[in-house]
């Protein structure tokens, strides 16, 4: 995927792969908590997670999904809360395993480190942040505020035709910010 950008000898595989730890993590478990600050990324190499804030009544909102593949929206292979991480603060989200996965994970501050150490590594990472956040968040924040919920739910499974298989039905309504309810009468109107 990164040779896709840029050019990579083997000795710099090696030094990347250094800065690097691999974590299985099993399903249920909460990688991060709001109100911590995130200092790591998350690189996904298998399986689901999501990430959700809980409003003040305590109702959960499916912010993210993350699972390898690639939508219209952009990248969704990386984890992490890097404005929680830049400006110091406690993140509003939450990062839960929803299946049996398997990470890359290193921290913010060490990527920071190696990418600024060679060119090819900042644009590598200028391209990557465009790709998944800028392009991803930009498109769901219009979307949310400029799509019916009929026209949210068309575009995800554009975009994502298999998530029925992989994310259960109430984080995929939480997602697109409608009730499990509304999510149920969507599909049998697609049918």
């Amino acid at each position: 995927m990164i040779e896709q950008y840029i050019p990579v000898n083997d000795d710099e595989w090696a030094y990347a792969c250094e800065i690097f730890d691999i974590k299985h993590v099993k399903k249920g478990t909460i990688v991060h908590r709001a109100g911590d600050v995130f200092n790591e990324i998350w690189f996904i190499k298998s399986g689901l997670a999501r990430s959700y804030f809980s409003d003040m009544n305590g109702k959960d909102h499916t912010w993210q999904l993350y699972f390898r593949g690639k939508s219209k929206h952009g990248l969704n292979h990386f984890m992490d809360d890097s404005v929680s991480f830049y400006e110091k603060t406690g993140s509003m989200l939450n990062f839960e395993i929803l299946e049996d996965s398997v990470f890359y994970v290193t921290s913010l501050e060490a990527l920071d480190k190696f990418i600024s150490q060679e060119q090819k590594w900042e644009l590598l990472a200028r391209i990557w942040i465009h790709n998944t956040y800028y392009s991803a968040t930009y498109k769901r924040v219009l979307s949310l505020m400029s799509e019916t919920a009929a026209e949210r739910y068309e575009r995800l499974l554009d975009e994502y035709p298999y998530i029925f298989k992989q994310v259960k039905s109430y984080h995929i309504a939480s997602y697109l910010g409608v009730a499990p309810q509304t999510l149920s009468k969507l599909k049998n109107e697609s049918r």
